[in-house]
Order: C-alpha cells, then structure tokens, then sequence
C-alpha cells in the first residue's frame, strides 16, 4: 500500500485578507468596554519643576515657551495628585509670589498659574487656607467661575458660624441647660466649619469641592436628626448648616 501525503500550500494556512495564526497571537484582546491603563505620573521633585520653570522663562520663541508650559503643567498637575506637603506648597508659594509663572501658557490656553493655584486648593486643608484672596479671584476669572454668585460663599461661611454662635447661645440666654452631652455636638460642629474650606475654596466641579459640599450635607442633617430626634441640641446649627450648603449649590446665572 502506497500513502499519499497532502502537502498544503505555502500561504495557504489562511483565506485571503485573514490574518494568520502569528498575525492573530499579536493583535491585542481588549473588550469594547476595556480602557487602556494609563500610566502613572511620578510626583516630581522641586528642582524639577524649578528647572521647567527657568527653561520656559528662557525659551527663545512663543512655541518653545508654549511646550515647556505645558510639560510645567503636567508636573504641577501631578504634584496636585499627591499628598501634598510642607515643602511643595511652599514651593508653590513661592512660584506665585515671585511672579515667575507669568507669560508662562500652554498651546491649549492653560496659563501655568492656574495650574500652580488649583494645585494648592486640592492639597486640602491647612495648604488651601494660604491662598491669597487675589490668586483666587484671579482662577474664578481665568476659569469662568466669577459667574457664580459672588456673595454666596460669603453668605453661606457667615450663615453657618451664626447657627453655630446661636446653638451655644441661645440656650444659655433663655436659661436652658444644653440637653446630652456636648462632645458629640462640639465634634460634629468643628467638622462642619473644616467641610466648608473645600466646599468654599476648591475649584468649580473639583473632587475637593464636592467632596467638602457633600461632608457639608452630611453632618448638617446628622445635627438636624440629633437636635429633634436623639435629645441633643443641634436643630440651629443643623439648619444653618443646610442653608449654607443651599447657597452654595446656587447654579450659575
């Protein structure tokens, strides 16, 4: 008996315009859903952005200027995504006052002084506090964000220091002892002025922002519930609380 062997065809492993199995083991399987990681950004050191900063100021023309702008950016931006630090809002600071950030712009129109201010507002409290009242109206301009009411974070931080003032006083004045005990009201009233930093200073829809907004909400109405159902005082605060997360969420005109 003779055996016959079939030998196939170069080329023919696959029909035309199909890849083969090599060409299939490369293609990558991502599901439609599927994004690609991206990759992290190491927070850089202080002589890094230092550096970036001395190189836009000297770059020889508008587009060399606009690119190391944007690199600066980037570094500020991942500065902001740390913890922050002593030393980083320090440095911030002083890149502020000093005015080195000027003229400094990205191609996309990002100044690098926003960049530096937003990263100061999203290292949280205390670091949120040192920005100077003019640096911020500066953002709310550059940002759009001066179309918010003006007088709503005033009106919502003296709102809620006043039901504060009225919870502790206004028993005392009309010869009520204060029901419960006065550590869980004094906590929860010290968390409610800290929630209102973020909620006040953070930039328009910031992870700080909202994050502040909603511990704001929270407390408020934890107060509210003690003040009428769990024998605590706290009904004015609690209010007062409310009404300064109301002003607020005020929308835009």
């Amino acid at each position: 008996m003779s055996s016959t062997t079939h030998t196939r065809p170069p080329g023919s492993g696959s029909r035309e315009g199909e890849p083969g199995e090599e060409g299939r083991a490369e293609l990558p399987s991502l599901a439609p859903w599927e994004e690609p990681a991206s990759p992290a950004v190491p927070e850089p050191a202080p002589g890094q952005v230092l550096a970036l900063v001395q190189e836009g100021r000297a770059a020889a023309t508008e587009a060399e200027r606009a690119l190391v702008a944007g690199k600066l950016n980037q570094a500020l931006d991942a500065l902001a995504a740390g913890r922050g630090s002593r030393e980083a809002a320090d440095l911030l600071h002083q890149l502020l006052e000093s005015g080195q950030l000027a003229g400094l712009e990205e191609a996309g129109g990002r100044t690098c002084r926003a960049a530096a201010i937003e990263a100061l507002t999203k290292f949280g409290f205390p670091y949120a506090l040192e920005v100077r009242p003019e640096d911020l109206a500066w953002l709310r301009d550059e940002t759009g964000d001066a179309q918010v009411s003006p007088w709503a974070p005033t009106m919502a931080g003296t709102v809620l220091v006043a039901g504060i003032v009225a919870q502790w006083v206004l028993p005392s004045l009309m010869g009520e002892p204060l029901r419960g005990s006065v550590l869980p009201l004094t906590l929860l009233m010290g968390l409610m002025l800290m929630t209102l930093v973020p909620g006040v200073l953070g930039p328009e829809r910031s992870a700080s922002k909202r994050a502040g907004l909603l511990g704001l909400l929270v407390l408020s109405l934890v107060q509210l519930y003690l003040g009428v159902f769990g024998g605590y005082y706290g009904a004015l605060s609690g209010v007062a609380g409310l009404l300064a997360w109301l002003l607020l969420m005020l929308p835009r005109r």
